[in-house]
């Protein structure tokens, strides 16, 4: 078997890679004449065996949201939608002014689709209460200014999910404010209106953001049909008790009731949810199976059950993989107990991490925290806790009892465990709860859908990430009227990371016959999805049982497979029973390069596949795979002023990989990852277009002398020492763009019915 599976491996790579360089990756056009079983969709004939990858941005604030508002209140609903479809969007500048456009930010290319997702909390409730409907300026009401100026200065409590006490107040004051009805109204209206079918999709949704206890329980909601086939109200984690009583045990099953009855109420409505920031979720997300019933805590605290399973998994579809508040597929440092063997490429955008390069990390953490910034990631130098270093919970619960370490994580909070979690949960409940395809978003709180690029990247906070000091970090002091460039008079004196902790955002990728409402929901609903972490890659799969035909690269790239639900399936499908004779699934995955917008894009470096299973003693495992294909010229970091050399490395990559340690009694699922070769971080890239040089820091207090001109650069060193013996060295961070398959799925016939003896 072994042989075989590297002939063909060989085979199909060397075919692809032969191909060499090209400037615009082309895919094979369908045939003019419409095949047999064509059948006619809403925009023309839908092919047999051909769909096309869409890209769109399902994570989107505008200044309906009440944080986006004070943060930048330029680009409403209908500025937002327009933004995605090439038009150009005003971004604010200075620390309290987010009112009025200093600069203008266009794509390089249009979405295919986008959800506008505010926050249900306080929907749209500031722009009409401090604008009185439209009569007022913005920026102009007093009381409105003090309420901005204080979210705006507590920011860290945003970023770590906590409330501070003056939050918990506006939110009571608002929290059964009428206000959400009228801006939902007039979203779903210009949702509606901006709608063109066949050429530009635009969805209803909203955010469910509850925060209790400084545990990010997140989830957007999308819907189907138009705005006649969606509910005339949000649904808000906030209440008029919430200030008194902040328990979160119950706060996903209130919101799946909720759309039950609801959704449920209105003729033709159909609604997901898309979870979404589970690495900060404190290990609230996806809590920790007890001991003694195998399952995790649900409804009231008590043991999930079989008809709670069946609630959650029948609206968590896809789960948002990555945004701009960082990665959550896997970190180093948090393996826990699921890995076996050796995994080379999570330390991807790491906003919460556990590692840096100090004495007490995890023992994995050594091997990418090496205390050599010039090659380091850059969360090894992320030092500000518990905003961003933090360490493992030791336990993990809802109502805040994960701990005893502020703002902790878990394995949990990261996506190939808790899917290999799902499959231990179907063992004893017959459901896999957790089951989810793979998409990512960028999570922009400027109006900006969409705007995900790493070189001159604008940052998605306004006001709050303007400036390079907002960017990187700056020094600060315990009380603002102390000097933080004096470290005789300035209390608990601190380098705030500020926004270097986070990434620019990501896509979030569907292959859909049309482009069309419908379409590209159902696509979302079945699984058939992909996420990249910017750049527009392509990437399918499919698994088989029997060898693929040997133009299955070509069949893949046409957005079509080989399968049939009787053979085979593709991603986010499952696998039919194994036939007779059968051995292990045979795994297809094909990559493309972003063909390139404005900017050229670059080559890919590999393909891996991640594997989750039970081992024999049922307990969850998960397995990478890395480069079952990559390219077969050496791979070079970015030069000192970040130019990459593209070589002749492929823009194209597809591998048939059998899984050599297959055991069909068992559950599994399979996910493919395809990365480029490594460029510039956008700090690094913000740092060497400024070519700061961090031995030009002031040993007395950190800072950069005012005639260098990079005052406010400080974040792009690793600083070490104290008052009188500061030193920095330069921070190169680089990074593996990259985009992730949905899984597809093997549900063993004796796990099921293992489960149902239980």
């Amino acid at each position: 078997m072994k042989a075989a599976m590297r002939h063909t491996m060989c085979g199909l790579v060397l075919a692809l890679a032969a191909c060499g360089r090209s400037e615009a990756p082309q895919v094979a056009e369908p045939p003019v004449e419409n095949p047999p079983g064509t059948i006619q969709g809403e925009c023309g004939p839908i092919l047999p065996g051909r769909k096309q990858a869409l890209y769109g941005d399902l994570h989107v604030h505008t200044s309906f949201s009440f944080d986006t508002y004070f943060f930048n209140s330029i680009n409403g609903p209908r500025e937002a939608i327009r933004f995605a479809k090439g038009e150009p969007a005003g971004y604010p500048a200075g620390d309290d002014d987010p009112d009025t456009p200093v600069t203008y930010e266009t794509l390089d290319r249009p979405l295919d689709f986008v959800a506008l997702t505010d926050h249900a909390e306080f929907l749209g409730a500031f722009e009409l209460i401090c604008e009185a409907g439209g009569t007022l300026p913005p920026g102009t009401n007093p009381v409105c200014n003090i309420i901005g100026n204080n979210i705006r200065g507590n920011i860290r409590a945003f970023v770590e999910g906590t409330t501070t006490p003056f939050q918990i107040l506006i939110q009571t004051l608002l929290a059964e404010s009428p206000t959400d009805r009228t801006a939902w109204a007039q979203e779903r209206a210009i949702t509606d209106e901006e709608y063109q079918p066949c050429s530009f999709t635009t969805m209803h949704g909203y955010e469910f953001s509850s925060n209790k206890r400084g545990q990010m329980l997140h989830r957007n909601i999308i819907f189907r049909g138009p705005a006649g086939e969606v509910p005339d109200t949000v649904f808000s984690s906030v209440s008029l008790t919430s200030g008194i009583d902040d328990r979160n045990v119950n706060d996903e099953w209130m919101l799946f009731d909720h759309l039950q009855a609801e959704c449920g109420g209105v003729p033709g409505c159909k609604a997901l949810t898309i979870p979404h920031s589970a690495n900060l979720s404190d290990g609230r997300f996806f809590m920790p199976r007890d001991f003694a019933t195998g399952l995790p805590p649900g409804r009231d605290g008590v043991a999930l059950t079989r008809g709670d399973a069946e609630l959650r998994r029948s609206y968590d579809r896809v789960f948002e993989i990555y945004q701009h508040k960082g990665g959550s597929e896997c970190a180093v440092g948090l393996e826990g107990n699921y890995l076996s063997g050796e995994e080379g490429s999570c330390d991807f955008e790491l906003a919460k991490n556990v590692c840096a390069g100090l004495p007490d990390d995890p023992p994995s953490c050594a091997r990418y925290c090496t205390g050599d910034p010039s090659r380091d990631p850059s969360f090894c130098s992320l030092r500000q806790e518990p905003t961003y270093l933090t360490r493992v919970c030791e336990t993990a619960g809802p109502n805040g009892a994960s701990g005893p370490a502020a703002n902790c994580t878990t394995p949990l909070d990261y996506f190939r465990n808790i899917m290999a979690e799902g499959l231990s949960l179907r063992s004893v409940l017959g459901i896999n709860p957790y089951r989810q395809g793979i998409i990512a978003s960028s999570d922009t709180h400027n109006g900006t859908p969409g705007m995900v690029r790493e070189k001159m990247y604008p940052g998605h906070g306004g006001v709050l990430e303007d400036e390079p000091k907002d960017h990187l970090g700056v020094w600060a002091c315990d009380n603002n009227n102390e000097d933080p460039n004096d470290p005789e008079n300035c209390t608990n004196r601190v380098f705030t990371d500020r926004a270097r902790g986070f990434g620019s955002g990501g896509l979030a990728g569907v292959w859909s016959a049309e482009n069309t409402r419908g379409q590209v929901w159902d696509a979302l609903h079945r699984g058939e999805t992909f996420g990249t972490s910017g750049p527009r890659i392509r990437i399918r799969m499919q698994a088989s049982w029997t060898p693929p035909p040997a133009d299955i690269c070509a069949r893949l790239a046409q957005g079509g497979e080989s399968v049939t639900a009787a053979t085979g399936a593709v991603m986010g499908g499952d696998l039919p029973p194994k036939p007779q004779g059968a051995t292990a699934p045979w795994i297809t995955v094909w990559a493309m390069q972003d063909p390139g917008g404005s900017e050229p894009s670059l080559p890919l470096q590999a393909i891996d596949i991640v594997k989750g299973t039970l081992d024999a003693g049922g307990a969850p495992k998960v397995q990478a795979y890395d480069n079952v294909v990559k390219t077969t010229h050496p791979v070079d970091r970015p030069a000192p002023d970040c130019s990459v050399h593209a070589g002749r490395h492929p823009d194209q990559l597809c591998v048939t990989w059998q899984d050599p340690d297959f055991h069909g009694e068992r559950d599994a699922y399979w996910y493919a990852r395809t990365r480029e070769i490594p460029s510039c971080r956008w700090s690094t890239q913000l740092c060497v277009s400024r070519g700061v040089d961090c031995a030009a820091l002031s040993a007395a207090n950190g800072t950069f002398p005012a005639e260098t001109g990079w005052q406010g650069y400080e974040g792009c060193c690793r600083m070490e020492g104290g008052p009188g013996t500061f030193r920095g060295r330069n921070i190169f961070a680089t990074l593996e763009e990259r985009a992730w398959a949905s899984p597809v799925w093997y549900e063993s016939p004796a796990a099921t019915l293992r489960a149902r003896v239980k």
